[in-house]
């Protein structure tokens, strides 16, 4: 952990190998940082994923199409809710509050909407299609 903090260049690692109150201090808000991005890029990289097995997979049955929005849909609010609470109360603890851009800001949310979006259009759609099948007996 000293090495890593040594390269990045924190001063109290390359003055004395003992770890001073500012040094833990950094280290904390370093780590905390990271941690917060880690498992905003874990909730991003699941719902990639999980949008990727929907829409890419061969034909699903309505109740899959069904389930796989469902999922898509709440990762797509919980990504939402994380970015948040991240960037309201978690960052602003550590760094100064962030002034986003509006760009940046429509980037995020737009991420989060499509999202949202498509899980609803696949929960729609498996529903739709379900329903025909009871009314008609046959797949349209």
């Amino acid at each position: 952990m000293g090495i890593v903090f040594f390269l990045i260049g924190l001063p109290e690692f390359k003055k004395s190998p003992k770890l001073t109150k500012k040094a833990k201090k950094d280290i904390i808000y370093i780590m905390s940082t990271l941690l917060t991005l880690l498992i905003f890029v874990v909730i991003v990289s699941w719902n990639i994923h999980t949008s990727g097995d929907l829409f890419l997979e061969g034909p699903l049955t309505p109740q899959m199409k069904l389930h796989w929005g469902q999922k898509v849909l709440i990762l797509g609010l919980l990504e939402g809710l994380w970015a948040v609470i991240t960037l309201k109360w978690l960052l602003p603890i550590f760094f100064d509050p962030l002034d986003l851009s509006k760009k940046q800001i429509l980037v995020l949310v737009s991420g989060i909407a499509f999202s949202v979006v498509s899980g609803i259009y696949a929960m729609l759609d498996a529903s739709l299609k379900s329903l025909a099948l009871l009314c008609y007996g046959q797949e349209e």
